[in-house]
């Protein structure tokens, strides 16, 4: 993860923004976390830097958005949730326990390099998510 972590230090120094610790926690948290909501980041990074602000880790998630560091996975249970992987995945979602996983398939590189072809877009973020339930919560809902 250093790598990673070194290459966030330069992207945000080569677009002239501020190398401060609690940046840099931030987007460690979310790296090292499964898909985390705002509110899970800001308990995560409040452990390190007890006077971090919610403002200030909402601010920061909107510049690492815009940066292209991060993006926004959908909503489920009405909470947005993070993740650093631009890889081109499905983010499969359980509807009862919230669990996000990442599923690789070649086809999904496929569709977006056909997308790219067919509309002439320059495609900088996607997001392809499938919505469902998970083994141990079908298993729960079978058992009921």
């Amino acid at each position: 993860m250093g790598d990673s972590i070194e290459k966030f230090i330069e992207a945000l120094r080569k677009k002239g923004h501020k190398v401060t610790p609690q940046r840099i926690e931030l987007f460690r948290v979310i790296k090292s976390s499964k898909h985390p909501t705002a509110e899970e980041i800001y308990q995560l990074v409040k452990k390190d830097y007890p006077t971090v602000s919610p403002a200030t880790v909402y601010k920061t998630i909107e510049l690492l958005r815009g940066m292209g560091e991060i993006q926004e996975i959908s909503v489920v249970n009405g909470k947005i949730r993070y993740e650093t992987n631009m890889t081109p995945h499905v983010n499969i979602h359980c509807l009862e326990c919230g669990r996000v996983e990442d599923i690789y398939l070649e086809k999904i590189k496929e569709l977006d390099d056909e997308l790219m072809d067919k509309s002439k877009y320059e495609i900088v973020s996607q997001s392809h998510d499938y919505f469902g339930y998970c083994q141990e919560c079908k298993k729960k809902k079978l058992s009921e």
